[in-house]
């Protein structure tokens, strides 16, 4: 039952990366079925969106190339080197949309904002997650036969209207669909069926074809199942494999208890598993959680979250991205392996604290229960179980309204105007003068997005609709409305903050250099940064190294970052956002600190056009220079309640501040400190500057390097060397 697993890594190093992997494979090569799927892109273009998407779905999973091996325990499906469905319908449809919903100078307003990163207003996919006890207890099969007792629900209650018919057969003919490439895969599976481990696949694929799963095995293939045909088919990403060992426990028990699989055996089917997520190179990964607290306030920590976190240990990947539910039920013994493996260079973990999200969601209305059983997905959000929709479509970046305000509503690297104009430097008397422009411009640029993506989200089921997604959700069902329409019981839309703390710290130079100290004016400041701090090296350093930066338990900058990301988050925390739901507040950046940071120009806390923004609400790269205990300090000044969304801090320590016992306790006394007064996500990476900067040099010799991205993980080797370079910068500052 588990042959050697290097021999499985070989095969699974090119199965997502390799085009030529399924060339002797039944189905369409790729070309072939685009083409395809463009001849019937304009057969059905009269067709409603849904069933016309519906209908390319059942195509794809008719003409997909497959492949089984005896060298893999799960399914290759050729739509993993690209999603065929996004270029040819939901990315016209989307532009179509968007050309309908807004007038040309309002579409060149929006192109302005994205472009120089003053702002984001995009249409979002990528943060939900299906019902997974609904699709590991139904199955597909049992999924479509509940989606048929609804519609008849509907139909006997006079409530089947048009739009819910086709939300039905939409449902009706992807699930089909479904069921029929599962046909195709147990015939490629009966091929080798002869032998252990194809025998295995072959009845697991039976099993799930007319059923739901019955052991750990066959429950592993159905989320892998699931995963791909969303995520690739459907074009819904599928933002967490789910609270895994609590899903999977019952399983497990069983298969062990039975003597069905022995501990080995479920080993190597997790190796099997987590090494799907590695092999593929995913840019943002492949989230799942362990823990939490179950009814009666036990943790939910079992002997399956032991064996999967050593394994994971053992093979020294980076993807899927592990995420700890983490209160003070969590046994400290689980907590202690997850900081080892961080403190022995496995970065690849997050914490997320549950008194944070039980006391923000019970603040909000939901249920105990709710809160207490909330999925974490994407990077570290939250949401409730199997019944939330959410989107992240507004991001402001708040290190740019500085220059907004220096040039009166001029972005200073286009010269466009898209901010208020708030007034010439030269006619603010006051920091308090100043600091009120800076949330005038913010929440112009808030409310200006805003606007624009209600009359988006209203539509986001035509521009992509979601039949399988919507086809797990009991909500769904019940209002017979697609889930990213208003089927979900929970639409939430998320308002993204950027560059938090690179803001706090410019307003702190503004407020000391120009204002009380008066060795500046506005007007000489914003020569300096129009011209990149060129010929002003000596004003650069000054600003750069003065101390007062967010980060250091300090009390103005600390009370700048805290008022102004407050008062954004009371002004739109909870506010209806046109779609059934609320939008909440995020302190997440994701990539956008480094991918937006050549659109920024020059701050007055020293940073040059295209270094990095702060990450998430973490300090200035370089800034938190009285370490971690002051960091977190800092960050927990902020009221998590306010940030529903995601609230999150990035921490860089140094080996020796970790090495031993004391430094286990060390790291332990930050996570747990963190976690009880209500901090949300915390991560850590521990770096030697030394070794960074060799693995800079000999990156051949530091190929299983891994750093921990904002949500994300990656291996240094794929980072390019100005985000090296930040990086080794940080770690110098802590070694100091």
């Amino acid at each position: 039952m588990n042959p050697d697993f290097e021999a499985d890594r070989e095969y699974l190093e090119h199965k997502f990366v390799d085009p030529s992997f399924y060339d002797n494979s039944p189905g369409l090569a790729m070309p072939e079925l685009k083409k395809h799927l463009q001849q019937c892109f304009e057969r059905d273009r009269e067709l409603p969106h849904v069933l016309a998407k519906a209908t390319a779905f059942r195509e794809v999973m008719e003409k997909v190339k497959i492949r089984i091996s005896e060298h893999d325990w799960f399914v290759g499906i050729a739509t993993c080197l690209e999603k065929p469905l996004n270029g040819i319908y939901i990315h016209p449809w989307l532009n179509e949309g968007f050309q309908n919903t807004f007038s040309t100078k309002e579409l060149e307003e929006i192109n302005m904002f994205n472009e120089t990163c003053v702002a984001q207003l995009r249409v979002d996919y990528d943060h939900s997650v299906p019902d997974w006890d609904a699709v590991l207890s139904f199955g597909f099969s049992g999924l479509l036969k509940r989606a048929e007792e609804y519609e008849c629900r509907h139909q006997e209650n006079k409530e089947l209207t048009v739009d819910k018919r086709n939300y039905f057969e939409a449902i009706y003919i992807e699930y089909q669909a479904v069921l029929h490439l599962m046909d195709r895969l147990c015939v490629e599976a009966e091929k080798f069926s002869a032998s252990p481990r194809g025998g295995k696949m072959y009845f697991a694929l039976r099993q799930l074809r007319d059923g739901a799963a019955t052991d750990t095995y066959e429950a592993l293939l159905q989320i892998w199942l699931y995963f791909q045909l969303s995520e690739f088919v459907d074009s819904i990403q599928t933002r967490s494999f789910g609270n895994l060992d609590r899903i999977l426990y019952p399983y497990y028990r069983r298969d062990i208890d039975s003597g069905r699989y022995t501990e080995e055996d479920i080993r190597g089917f997790f190796r099997s598993f987590m090494y799907q997520s590695t092999a593929m190179h995913y840019a943002v990964g492949h989230p799942f959680y362990f823990g939490g607290t179950n009814a009666d306030g036990s943790s939910a920590i079992n002997e399956l979250s032991y064996l999967i976190l050593d394994e994971y240990d053992k093979m020294g990947i980076y993807d899927p991205k592990l995420q700890i539910k983490v209160s003070e039920n969590t046994p400290v013994d689980f907590v202690d392996k997850a900081l080892n493996m961080i403190r022995h260079g496995h970065n690849s973990i997050v914490f997320v604290g549950e008194p944070c999200i039980m006391r923000a969601m019970q603040k909000q209305g939901y249920s105990d229960a709710e809160a207490r059983t909330a999925d974490i997905k994407g990077c570290y959000e939250y949401c409730v179980r199997g019944e939330t929709v959410e989107t992240a479509p507004v991001t402001v970046n708040t290190a740019k309204v500085i220059g907004l305000i220096l040039h009166n509503g001029i972005e200073p690297i286009s010269g466009k105007k898209l901010g208020l104009e708030t007034g010439i430097p030269e006619d603010f008397s006051s920091f308090d003068q100043f600091y009120d422009a800076f949330l005038q411009q913010i929440f112009y640029l808030y409310d200006k997005i805003m606007g624009y993506s209600e009359r988006l989200e209203n539509q986001l089921d035509q521009f992509n609709p979601a039949p399988m997604l919507s086809g797990t959700f009991q909500s769904s069902l019940e209002r017979g409305e697609d889930g990213y329409a208003r089927g979900a019981r929970y639409n939430n839309s998320n308002l993204w903050i950027c560059g938090p703390a690179t803001a706090t710290d410019s307003l702190m130079m503004i407020k000391r250099w120009v204002f009380e100290r008066k060795l500046l004016t506005l007007r000489e400041l914003a020569v300096m940064l129009d011209c990149d701090w060129s010929g002003y090296e000596s004003w650069r350093m000054k600003l750069l190294h003065d101390p007062e930066k967010f980060g250091n338990n300090l009390d103005e900058p600390d009370r700048i970052a805290k008022n102004f990301t407050e008062a954004i988050a009371r002004r739109y925390h909870g506010k209806p956002n046109g779609r059934g739901g609320v939008y909440t507040v995020s302190l997440h950046s994701s990539n956008r600190f480094f991918e937006w940071a050549g659109k920024v120009e020059a701050t007055p806390d020293g940073r040059r056009r295209g270094d990095e923004l702060n990450k998430n609400m973490s300090a200035t790269q370089g800034a938190a220079a009285k370490g971690a205990t002051a960091l977190i300090a800092s960050v927990l000044k902020l009221d998590s309640t306010l940030f529903m969304a995601d609230y999150s801090v990035d921490v860089m320590l140094h080996p020796s501040e970790v090495n031993g016992d004391s430094g286990l306790f060390a790291i332990r006394a930050i996570l747990m400190t963190y976690v009880k007064k209500f901090g949300h996500a915390i991560h850590f990476n521990v770096m030697d500057p030394v070794i960074l900067r060799e693995a800079q040099r000999e990156p051949d010799k530091f190929r299983d390097l891994q750093v921990r991205i904002c949500g994300w993980n990656v291996l240094w080797n794929s980072m390019p060397k100005r985000e090296q370079d930040a990086y080794i910068f940080q770690a110098e500052k802590r070694s100091r």
